[in-house]
C-alpha cells in the first residue's frame, strides 16, 4: 500500500516515456502531452537521456522503475472514477484525481511539470477543490437566466454594454442589478468535470461541468448549467464559498457515478 504524501514531480517528457514504457494505453486527456521524437533514432536518444535523468533522481531504470512512481502512474490508467480540473489561477493548471475503487491518485500539471501523489479514495471532490486558492463568496445573490442570454452578455466589452444587452434580452430589472454586482475583472476561473466507468468498463463523462470565476472585487462565483424538461439550457450564477463549491462538485460527481452504475 502506498502511504507517502510527498509528490513525485516529473517533466512532460518523463511522463510520456514512462507511460509508454509501462505499456499503458490511452492517456487521460487532461494529461495528454506531446510525444517528442520525430524519428526512431531521435526518440531513442530522448529515452536514453530521460532514463539517465530519472536514474539520477532515484526514480528508477527501465528494468526497475521506482515502485511508488509506477503505482501512481498505473492508477491513472482507466480509473473507475475521476474528477478533472481545468483552471486559470494566474497560470494554467490541469489536474485529475482518480481512483480504482481501492486507492486514489492526484496528478497535477502546471508549468510543464506533472506532480503525482496519493489521494483519499472517498475525497475526490475535496482534493479537486483544494487546487483553488481560498477565496470567499462574492457579493450578490443567485440569478438564473437562459444560457444563450448568458453567453451573449458574457462577450460585453463594458459594464454599460453588459447592462444594455441584459435588458434587451428581457432579463428582469432586479436580476440585471444583481448581475452587475457579480461581474468584474476576472482573476481566476475554471471548471471541474467528472467521469466514471460502468460494470462493462465503458467510460461515461458527465454532460455538464461546474464552472467558477473569481473577481478583482474579491469574491468567487459559481456557474452551473442545466437543461429544463423542455431541453432549454439555463445558467445559474451565484456567490460561492468553499462549502458551496464542495457541495456542487460532489453532487456532479455522485450524479455521474450513479448514472454510470445504472
Amino acid at each position: 500500500m502506498i502511504t507517502s504524501t510527498e509528490p513525485i514531480t516529473i517533466s512532460e517528457v518523463e511522463f510520456d516515456v514512462l507511460w509508454k514504457h509501462l505499456d499503458l494505453d490511452e492517456t487521460p486527456l487532461i494529461l495528454d502531452v506531446a510525444s517528442p521524437g520525430a524519428t526512431w533514432d531521435e526518440r531513442k536518444q530522448i529515452e536514453r537521456a530521460t532514463w539517465d535523468e530519472l536514474g539520477r533522481r532515484g526514480l528508477g531504470v527501465p528494468s526497475n522503475v521506482d515502485y511508488r512512481l509506477e503505482d501512481l502512474m498505473r492508477l491513472l490508467f482507466q480509473p473507475k472514477r475521476e474528477i478533472d480540473a481545468r483552471l486559470w489561477v494566474g497560470h494554467l493548471l490541469r489536474a485529475i484525481i482518480a481512483t480504482d475503487g481501492r486507492r486514489a491518485v492526484q496528478a497535477t500539471w502546471e508549468h510543464g511539470q506533472i506532480a503525482l501523489r496519493e489521494a483519499d479514495v472517498t475525497g475526490l471532490p475535496r482534493h479537486a477543490l483544494a487546487l483553488l486558492p481560498q477565496t470567499p463568496a462574492g457579493p450578490g445573490a443567485s440569478v438564473t437566466l437562459r444560457s444563450e442570454d448568458f453567453a451573449a452578455v458574457a462577450q460585453a466589452a463594458t459594464p454599460q454594454e453588459f447592462e444594455q444587452e441584459l435588458r434587451a434580452r428581457g432579463v428582469r430589472a432586479q436580476d440585471v442589478e444583481t448581475l452587475k454586482t457579480m461581474f468584474g475583472k476576472v482573476l481566476a476561473q475554471g471548471q471541474f468535470g467528472s467521469a466514471a466507468r460502468d460494470s462493462w468498463g465503458s467510460r461515461h463523462r458527465a454532460d455538464r461541468v461546474i464552472s467558477f470565476y473569481d473577481t478583482e472585487e474579491g469574491g468567487r462565483y459559481l456557474q452551473a448549467r442545466k437543461e429544463s424538461v423542455s431541453s432549454e439550457a439555463w445558467t445559474t450564477i451565484s456567490p460561492a464559498d468553499p462549502r458551496r463549491m464542495l457541495q456542487q462538485i460532489t453532487q456532479l460527481h455522485e450524479e455521474n457515478v450513479n448514472n454510470a452504475e445504472r
